[in-house]
This record gives structure tokens, C-alpha cells and sequence, in this order.
């Protein structure tokens, strides 16, 4: 399977994703793929988690996460990821929210046979289904601010787009979007190109 969820997560919602996640006493949080020892820190919660990509590690699935030493940074570098999900968390400031996503790409191997590939294919799927119930899609649009607003044409594609059914906005998120009109949800902080809702809903 290789698949992604891309959504607008407030931090509230991301209390709320992290209370579901670690109700199974399994589930472990890595600060991103590369580590200074063989053997990563692990966590229960966020908090600790001090990077916007976080490995979401599940020791039922996997015991032991391998791992290569990369001389050139000194650092060691996570090879399992097949066996893991990988969430980007959304970034918050006054004025802007980053989208974030979970994704996943499974590959049985020796260490990773099929019953645990289904296993977190599952809790992907569970995970999936949790934003579809919870969020909302087909509620911004995005645009580019430094160019005309025009309806799409030859070469030219619509400015601002059609409302994007793949990126779901968490109701925190939506609320603190509708506070003030000046909010926007962004791909990363330098990006240009912007995600405002879709005019009523407001």
C-alpha cells in the first residue's frame, strides 16, 4: 500500500489525533527519521516529539526498527519505515497553518511479514476513516496571490481553484480559519500559493 491523508490540523486537533493513537499501548513516537544512536528515542506523547515529521512506530507490528549509520551526517537513519506510519504535523502561527498528512508505504519483507503488513494497513485504514468522519473536505480553494484571479483557460489553470476534495481540515482548524479572514492554510511556510475557504464558508 502507499498512501497519504493530507489535512489542517490546529493543535487542538492534534491533541485529539494524538489521544486516539496512543490508545493503543503499542504505539510509539520517533522524531523523524534520523537519529543519533542505533536504537531511537521513543515516546508516548507529542510533547516530546520536537521536529514536524514523527514517525508513528507500532512495536505489535515491528519489535525493533533497523537502522544504517550514515558517516557523513554521524547520524544514524531509519530503514523500517515500511513497517511504520509517518505523520508531518501541521505548523501553526498567527496568520498561517502548514499542511500536514499521514502516509504509509508497506513492503513485506523477513522482519515484516504479511500479517503485519495487514495489521498496519488496518490501522491506516482506522486512521483514514477517523479524518473522513471528523474533518471536512471541499472546503478551501487554493489560489496564488501574486497572479490575476481568472477562470482556467489554455494553459493557464484556475486562479483560485475549484474547492480541493483531498485535504482535510480538522474542525479546530476550521474554527481558528473562520476567527479572522486574513487566515490561510499553506503547503509549507515559504510557498507562495495559499488555501483560503471556499466563499460561505466563512
Amino acid at each position: 500500500m502507499n498512501s497519504q491523508v493530507r489535512f489542517a490540523m490546529h493543535p487542538a486537533d492534534e491533541r485529539d489525533f494524538e489521544h486516539l493513537l496512543v490508545s493503543d499501548e503499542a504505539i510509539r513516537f520517533i522524531a523523524g527519521p534520523r537519529w543519533k544512536a542505533e536504537t531511537p528515542v521513543t515516546s508516548r506523547s507529542l510533547a516530546d516529539i520536537d521536529t514536524n515529521y514523527c514517525i508513528v512506530w507500532s512495536t505489535s507490528d515491528i519489535a525493533k526498527l533497523k537502522a544504517e549509520y550514515i558517516p557523513a551526517c554521524d547520524d544514524w537513519y531509519c530503514r523500517s519505515e515500511y513497517a511504520t506510519i509517518q505523520f508531518l504535523r501541521s505548523e501553526i502561527d498567527e496568520a498561517l497553518i502548514t499542511e500536514g498528512r499521514i502516509a504509509v508505504s508497506t513492503v513485506p519483507s523477513r522482519d515484516f511479514p504479511t500479517s503485519r503488513v495487514k495489521s498496519l494497513e488496518k490501522r491506516y485504514s482506522d486512521l483514514r476513516k477517523y479524518f473522513r468522519k471528523n474533518y471536512s473536505n471541499s472546503i478551501i480553494q487554493w489560489r496564488n496571490p501574486t497572479v490575476a484571479y481568472a477562470p482556467a483557460g489554455p494553459n493557464r489553470s484556475a486562479n483560485p481553484s475549484k474547492p480541493d476534495p483531498q485535504v482535510w481540515v480538522g474542525p479546530h482548524a476550521l474554527r481558528w480559519l473562520r476567527e479572522e479572514p486574513d487566515r490561510r492554510i499553506k503547503q509549507s511556510r515559504q510557498s507562495i500559493v495559499e488555501a483560503v475557504l471556499v466563499d460561505g464558508m466563512g
